[in-house]
């Protein structure tokens, strides 16, 4: 008798096997779509064995791990990562430069980070040409609260800018900078301190370019950046209107002077920002190859340079 029901056990556990095998068998997308397989469809690439679906980016060369942590970094930074995660698929997708370019000390290409920092770069440009628009009609009408609101906003855009702009000399840029938050204190020093809009106060006492002129400083290097490495002549010819507009209010020329100049320099800032859209995005981050070298030890950069040379590179 215990072996009859030893047998009867034993029969039933194969029978519940094989029905396990069945469904595995006639089910093989329950097998696969486990945890990884969901997971992976989540991220954009399909579970093992099924084809992957129009409109979805899809990697085949991209490692394991690339994924791994896209999806541990939506569940550990929340909204924010995964707003991040997305805005910089989409830098990706709207470059329309994909091209391998060759630099300096190596070959590089665009990424998608690369792509949002240009187009926050002239975002910020367009922001202050807008605001140095509404900050003078704003002036010319008498409307100074205004005015000095646009002000600001026209600061917060040339301080984005200042920001994310390529250059190769790391010191001028970060001098520029220093020259930005010292105007962009002067000004906001002068604006709380009196009771008049910073404008209306400004243009009364000609003594007060001394605290907010170093920000109009900064902009002038950068004009002075983009017409020597571009050969843009609105760049060029404001890198002597903002120096100009500033000391003629300075050293008090004619009214009439005064806004000549304020009415050339707004001129040739919105021009100057239009016309960024007009180049390539890769100009705007220049040679990358040099960014990553200096950013590298000495033994690294030491290798670097005996790659470079091996490929042929004059250095």
């Amino acid at each position: 008798m215990r072996c009859g029901v030893r047998a009867r056990g034993a029969s039933a556990r194969g029978s519940r096997a094989v029905r396990r095998q069945n469904r595995r068998h006639h089910h093989p997308r329950q097998r696969q779509c486990g945890r990884k397989g969901c997971v992976a469809s989540a991220i954009g690439t399909p579970p093992p064995g099924e084809p992957a679906r129009e409109g979805r980016n899809v990697d085949a060369n991209a490692p394991a791990s690339a994924s791994a942590s896209s999806s541990s970094s939506r569940e550990d930074g929340g909204i924010f990562s995964g707003l991040g995660a997305r805005a910089t698929r989409w830098a990706s997708e709207q470059a329309e430069d994909e091209r391998v370019h060759r630099g300096l000390y190596c070959d590089w290409k665009m990424t998608g980070a690369d792509v949002l920092e240009v187009w926050a770069y002239r975002a910020g440009l367009v922001v202050l040409a807008g605001a140095a628009v509404e900050c003078a009609v704003r002036c010319a009408s008498g409307d100074y609260v205004d005015a000095q609101t646009w002000y600001f906003v026209g600061g917060a855009g040339l301080g984005c800018s200042l920001y994310l702009v390529h250059m190769y000399v790391g010191f001028i840029k970060r001098v520029m900078q220093t020259l930005y938050a010292v105007g962009m204190v002067g000004s906001g020093v002068l604006a709380v301190t009196h009771a008049e809009p910073l404008p209306l106060y400004v243009a009364d006492h000609p003594w007060t370019i001394l605290a907010v002129g170093p920000a109009f400083a900064a902009l002038t290097g950068l004009a002075f950046k983009e017409g020597m490495c571009y050969g843009k002549f609105e760049a060029a010819a404001l890198f002597f209107a903002a120096p100009t507009m500033c000391l003629t209010h300075l050293f008090g020329a004619s009214e009439e002077t005064q806004t000549i100049a304020v009415g050339v320099f707004v001129s040739l800032l919105v021009v100057f920002a239009g016309r960024k859209f007009s180049q390539e995005l890769k100009d705007d981050v220049g040679d990358k190859s040099i960014f990553m070298f200096d950013a590298l030890d000495e033994v690294e950069q030491a290798r670097w340079l005996a790659n470079a040379r091996a490929t042929g590179r004059d250095l």
